[in-house]
Order: C-alpha cells, then structure tokens, then sequence
C-alpha cells in the first residue's frame, strides 16, 4: 500500500484539532488503531508524532495520510475545544458517564483520569460541579497551550529575526483564543490568552529583550480583558486574579502596566479584596512600586475604601496619582478634599489642569485657584503667572479680559503676603517681554495696576 493511499482509503479517522496541534487515529497492520498528531505552525511543522513502530527516518505513512486529510479536507476537521467548552455546562453526572465510557473503550486514558483524581480536590475549584470541571478541564488546556507555546519558543537564545518569526506564530495562537470566544468557548480562550501572557513574560529572558515581546503582551491582555467584559457571569475571572498579580511583580518592568491595567479591568466587575491583600503583602517585591501603589489605590477607590486610599496616598507619597484616579472616576467631592490635603508640585498642578477630565468639573480651573490662594498663595501666584502666558500666546483680543482677572487675582495675592516689590518686579519684567503687545502695555499702566504700586513708592 503506498503513501497516498492510507488516505485515499480513510484510514484516518476521528481527525480533530487540539488547539493547533491535528490529531486523529489511523488504521494500519495491527488491530488497534495507532495514534496520529502533527503540530502545525503557520511557516510548517513543528512535530509530528505516531504510535506505530516506525524508525527508519522522515514521517511514517500514517502522517502522511494525516497531512493529506489536513491539505485535502480541512473543512471536515473539526477543534476540540468548543466540545470540551459545551462538556464543562453538563451536570456532574453526565460527566462522570462520559469519563467513564472513555475508560471501558480507551483503558490506556487511565493514568491520565488518575493524575487529576490525585492532585486535585474539589475545594480548589469552588461549590459546584459544573465550576469544577470547567477549571479542570481549562486547567489542562492552559498546561497544554503553555508546552505548545514553549516548543514554539524552542531551547536557547532567540537572535531578533528569530524572535519575530514565533511571535507571528504566537499571534495565530491569540487569533484562535479569538475564534473560540466568538464561538462561545470563553473560558478556554482566557486559558489560552493566559498562557500566552505567562509564558512570552517567562521567556523574554531568552531574547535581546526588546520592545517586541512587551508590544504582543500587550495586545493579549487587551483581547484578554475584551473577552472579560463579554462574561455574563464574571466569577470565573477570580481564578486569574492572583496568577496575573504574581506574573506582575515577577516580570520584567517593560510588562506591569499591561498586567496592571488588565488587573484594573478585572477588578473593577466585582470586589477584590483578597487582590487588595496580597499586594499590600507583596508590594516590597515590586520591580515597578509605583504602578503597584496605582493598582491599589484603584482597588481602593473601586471598593469605595476612601480613608485606605488617603492613607496609602500619604505613606507613599502618591497625591499626584491618586488625584489622577479621582480625576477619572469624577469624583469631585473627594477628588477637592485630596487636593486640599496634599501639596503637589507646580508641574502637577500644570498636569492636572491640562488633563481633558478636568473640563467634566464645572470652573474646574477657578476652583482649583481658590483653593490654591487660600492653602497655598505662592503657589497659586505660580500658577497665575503661567496662566498668563499661556493666554498672551493667543492673538484674541478678548482674552485680554482673562489676563486682567488674572492680574488682579495675582495682585492680590502678592499684597497679602505683603511682597509689593516682588509685584512691581514681575510687572517690569511683563512688560520687557511682551513690550510688542500693545493693549497689554495700556492695561498694565492703569491705575488699576500702578495705583498702590505709586503711593507706596
């Protein structure tokens, strides 16, 4: 019988794909059928194995006729995953039957059954016995997506040409996890984005450690937390809370702000104050401390801890991105007692007050002067003056009636602290250097502006 006709015969049965790797049974010279899988990548194969006893170099013919069903028949071949994502809904009973009709037909699956009977309790995978299959079985297709991922990777050193060459690969991986949440498989398409995540983080010590390897991450957290907010039933999410923080303070700082925002996205479908805990536990390990701080004053913020939030602001000296989370969330009663509390330097003031979700705050800009020449006068003559500029740059002539009103607040100010001579110096120095503008030059010789300056003169 030659090559071709193992196919032509259909030997090959029961083809199926686990993941991108193609396996199938094949019908050769002894009784029992042998078992057939080939790897596939998107540039070839990257193995392909055969239970017969064939040694003599290259594939044997049962691979062969394997790849030919793939070439010849694709369409026919079907992926493994949504079966076992329509598996893990079935009660515990049907599950049970299934297994054990695998095992009167398969004995050989025996050890396997037995490995996860061994190792695995039900405590680990919560109340019912739908979440316990389901964790199990997308337990397993993390295990196998982390080997194929790995073998993807290869042994030693990645040169950059190498490099990108598996990340094109990977991204056939992130194009399947696609696939199957489509399909409704969700569960195993984050088994398989996180096994992506996990292991690109534990391999990039193996590459020139470029920006590459952090750009894929990124776009798998993205479609990860894509997938997350299609969850009708997000509780499924808890299982990733604490691997993803870990792989946060283990990896590489090029990756935390990709894990972080993701851990963010998470955290806010539901409470999180066991992801709350142990990075309070952790956070001395952090290679990025101050992302980490980022992620728990969200959390906080999130779980309405408003007093844990100011506490961890103060003890690690993070106002400026904990009025940033206030800015976010729109929180203006809060957000107006942190910046009250907390003296920020004038580059932060220039941050806040350039940030677009200012504008959501009614006057945001006058308020936050008030504050300022109430709290802290030198700093809000600071801000005066830069304002000032900012405004002179346009060529409105009606803007010169902002200038003004910051001029009078501003003077104000200087004459509060009792600093006339400094008042008088900065409107030389206004004049000098906007000496072309000529209704500025007007507004700053009337009486409005010189009178106290002359008599106290």
């Amino acid at each position: 019988m030659t090559l071709e006709d193992y196919f032509y015969n259909e030997m090959i049965e029961n083809a199926m794909f686990h993941g991108s790797t193609l396996c199938a049974t094949c019908q050769g010279s002894e009784d029992t059928p042998y078992s057939v899988s080939v790897a596939l990548t998107p540039t070839g194969i990257a193995d392909a194995v055969c239970s017969c006893p064939y040694d003599w170099g290259g594939d044997c013919k049962h691979v062969v006729a394997l790849l030919l069903t793939y070439v010849h028949e694709r369409e026919e071949i079907h992926s493994v995953d949504p079966i076992l994502a329509a598996m893990a809904e079935k009660p515990r009973a049907t599950l049970l039957r299934v297994i054990s009709e695998l095992l009167k037909r398969e004995p050989s699956l025996v050890p396997i059954v037995k490995t996860y009977t061994d190792d695995v309790t039900e405590s680990q995978f919560g109340d019912t016995a739908t979440a316990s299959a389901s964790t199990v079985v997308a337990s397993a297709t993390t295990t196998a997506y982390r080997e194929q991922i790995d073998r993807l990777f290869g042994d030693g050193f990645l040169e950059q040409h190498q490099l990108h060459n598996v990340i094109t690969q990977l991204t056939e991986l992130v194009q399947h996890a696609e696939s199957l949440a489509q399909a409704g498989a969700t569960e195993f398409a984050l088994s398989i984005l996180y096994a992506l995540i996990h292991q690109s983080i534990v391999r990039y010590e193996d590459t020139l450690q470029s920006a590459e390897l952090p750009r894929f991450v990124r776009t798998c957290t993205t479609q990860f937390g894509e997938i997350a907010d299609t969850l009708q039933e997000p509780t499924v999410l808890r299982e990733y809370y604490q691997p993803l923080l870990g792989l946060s303070f283990e990896a590489e700082a090029a990756f935390t702000p990709h894990l972080v925002h993701l851990l963010k996205q998470l955290g806010a479908t539901q409470g999180a104050t066991d992801l709350q805990t142990a990075i309070e536990q952790r956070l001395d390990e952090s290679r990025d401390r101050q992302t980490h701080v980022q992620l728990l004053l969200y959390l906080h913020l999130n779980s309405e801890q408003i007093a844990a939030a100011f506490r961890l602001a103060r003890r690690e000296e993070a106002p400026a991105d904990f009025i940033d989370l206030l800015l976010e969330r729109q929180d203006e009663d809060t957000l107006w007692e942190a910046l009250e509390e907390f003296p920020l330097t004038i580059e932060a003031y220039w941050d806040i007050l350039k940030n677009p979700l200012a504008n959501g705050i009614p006057n945001f800009t006058e308020q936050l002067l008030t504050l300022l020449a109430a709290h802290r006068p030198e700093t809000a003559i600071m801000l005066y003056q830069g304002l000032i500029e900012q405004v002179l740059t346009s060529r409105k002539r009606t803007d010169y009636k902002t200038v003004q009103h910051y001029l009078t607040e501003a003077q104000k100010l200087y004459q509060q602290l009792d600093r006339d001579s400094q008042w008088k110096a900065y409107l030389k120095v206004l004049r000098e250097r906007h000496r072309r503008k000529r209704v500025l030059l007007e507004m700053l010789e009337s009486p409005l502006f010189t009178s106290r300056s002359t008599n106290d003169g």
